[in-house]
């Protein structure tokens, strides 16, 4: 199983992000090959991967499934823990490249509900010093490379904050954009969308708050009568 998991581990790193479709796509044919039992339900998926977090946790890495609420899907990330969006954790880009991924994360973390339309992510940039904008083709290229990375998720029309920069750059965007980005009541993780509160506005997330509702009918932050719909 050993060979599994470093196997896994690896598929996990190029691909960044996967659904549950392509983890059983990789994982099948590796458990086949090695000759070892593959996970059979969600419980035991997520024992295997706790496992191989265990072994990388020292190297300030990680993996982690997460449900993004845009598309509803469960996703596993693989991601660099406490990372900031620097060009140092991406060195195969240049300059400008870097500095634009900044800006559209910046872009990203400023809107309330964090996301743009595909114009906004090809505007006008202000790049700093004697940098030049990336042309706008490459632009759309970096774009798309950083959406299957899961850096950012397309839905709509819109980019959206994908899987794995709500979980690599989670202190980041709480500690640089305290006006947008919130943490869920019940929880303390971040919360970007889900539902609101129709007194006081603030954001929780639907499963905390189906949970919460079972035993309890008042907002977990206002203590007014929850009234919003949970249904989507």
């Amino acid at each position: 199983m050993d060979m599994v998991k470093r196997a896994f581990l690896r598929a996990c790193i190029n691909h960044s992000c996967m659904d549950n479709d392509l983890i059983d796509k990789i994982l099948s044919p590796l458990c086949a090959h090695h000759q070892v039992t593959k996970p059979a339900n969600k419980e035991q998926l997520h024992t295997f991967v706790a496992e191989i977090v265990d072994s990388i946790k020292e190297f300030s890495q990680t993996l982690t499934f997460m449900k993004h609420p845009i598309t509803g899907k469960e996703y596993l990330v693989f991601a660099i823990t406490d990372a900031t969006p620097d060009p140092h954790n991406h060195p195969e880009l240049t300059a400008e490249e870097c500095q634009y991924f900044s800006m559209v994360l910046e872009k990203l973390g400023h809107e309330e509900d964090c996301y743009i339309t595909w114009n906004e992510a090809y505007a006008e940039f202000n790049f700093k010093g004697s940098v030049k904008a990336p042309k706008k083709v490459r632009m759309q290229e970096l774009i798309e490379m950083w959406t299957q990375m899961g850096y950012f998720l397309e839905a709509d029309d819109r980019l959206y904050l994908g899987p794995r920069s709500i979980i690599e750059f989670e202190f980041y965007l709480r500690s640089n954009y305290p006006d947008t980005i919130k943490e869920c009541q019940l929880c303390k993780q971040l919360v970007l969308w889900d539902v609101k509160c129709s007194d006081c506005n603030r954001k929780i997330h639907r499963e905390c708050i189906r949970k919460y509702l079972r035993t309890r009918s008042n907002c977990p932050t206002c203590n007014k009568k929850w009234s919003t719909r949970l249904s989507q």
